[in-house]
């Protein structure tokens, strides 16, 4: 199947990367090395973030990852061609996060959920080192506090800044990691896009802040 597709996210992932890109009805999906899901490599990935691409891939869903498709070919890559305000369009509401404002979510609700993206605006984003030495994120949706976001976008995981409206990608992984005695799948922060201009979505632009 042939793909004309916006590169949204190009985020870290065991040194290999998640890669989340969008079509131009909206449908966000993942592009992925195998049928397994399985991030895709440094040699597949020649492009950035708000790239347009031309792609040869294979519907490969998971139980939980409905939106996987298997890049077998990459055909054409237009550098920095897009603009985020072009796809702002298709930001989402939902009530919360994944659910609730926690920063992981637990086995039992995985199922109820539509799909493992959400792509929203928020406020007040602050990334920070916390107590145990790792970056999380605070940020304000729909009035409600969520706090120790882990960020997997290389551009903005490992610096403390407050960065205030920002429009983000957020992400739910393939399997779960096991703490406190449950299995929990951490909601993942894998594309941030500063609001530089709060007035105009034409002047934002994700490489400065």
């Amino acid at each position: 199947m042939r793909l004309n597709l916006t590169i949204l996210a190009k985020s870290d992932k065991h040194t290999r990367y998640c890669v989340a890109a969008i079509e131009r009805g909206g449908r966000i999906l993942r592009l992925v090395r195998d049928d397994e899901g399985h991030a895709l490599t440094e040699d597949q990935c020649g492009f950035r973030k708000l790239d347009n691409v031309v792609v040869e891939a294979i519907h490969a869903p998971l139980r939980h990852q409905k939106e996987n498709y298997m890049l077998s070919e990459l055909i054409e890559t237009r550098k920095g061609t897009a603009r985020i305000d072009s796809f702002t369009q298709y930001l989402q509401n939902p009530p919360f996060i994944f659910s609730d404002t926690e920063p992981w979510l637990h086995k039992e609700d995985l199922s109820n959920q539509k799909s493992t993206f959400v792509f929203v605006e928020v406020n007040d984003l602050n990334i920070y080192l916390n107590a145990e030495d790792k970056y999380k994120s605070d940020f304000i949706y729909r009035n409600q506090t969520y706090k120790g976001f882990s960020i997997t976008d290389p551009e903005f995981k490992s610096k403390e800044r407050k960065i205030g409206k920002a429009v983000i990608l957020v992400s739910l992984p393939d399997a779960p990691y096991t703490r406190y005695g449950h299995e929990l799948y951490y909601k993942f922060i894998c594309a941030v896009y500063p609001i530089n201009n709060q007035k105009d979505f034409a002047m934002l632009d994700c490489y400065k802040i």
